[in-house]
Order: C-alpha cells, then sequence, then structure tokens
C-alpha cells in the first residue's frame, strides 16, 4: 500500500472514482480558494497524508495554510 499511486474514493454522484495525489492537492488547493473547509476537505487530507509543504509548493498561500489550521499537520 506505500506504493499505490491512487486511491479509491466514493464519490456520492459519480459512484466510485479514483484519484492520483496530484490530483487530490490541486483538488485540496481550489477547495480552500473557494472556502471550502468541510468534511470532503478534510477527508481528502487525511486519506492522502497532505502537509503544508506540499500545498504551499502547489501554490497555496501562507494565509490559505493558516485558514486550514490543526487539519494539516
Amino acid at each position: 500500500m506505500g506504493k499505490a499511486k491512487k486511491r479509491n474514493l466514493h464519490n456520492r454522484q459519480n459512484g466510485l472514482t479514483t484519484m492520483s495525489r496530484e490530483q487530490a492537492v490541486k483538488e485540496i488547493i481550489s477547495r480552500i480558494r473557494a472556502v471550502d473547509f468541510g468534511p470532503q476537505t478534510k477527508d481528502i487530507i487525511g486519506l492522502f497524508g497532505i502537509n503544508a509543504e506540499e500545498l504551499a509548493e502547489a501554490g497555496a498561500t501562507y494565509e490559505e495554510l493558516k485558514a486550514l489550521g490543526q487539519i494539516i499537520l
């Protein structure tokens, strides 16, 4: 499992979908910019183990990372 490139996510609208880590980071960034800090955003962060450094490299600002608070370790 440590080398898995894709994770399965259950999407209520489309059934079962797959998402790569890169797609997950992009999705998290778009949700942060849309001020969506809901359970799905937290679940994606937790499932992939995304950290603040990855989000910063993907373009998240310091303020956006601070808004996530304790979600990101």
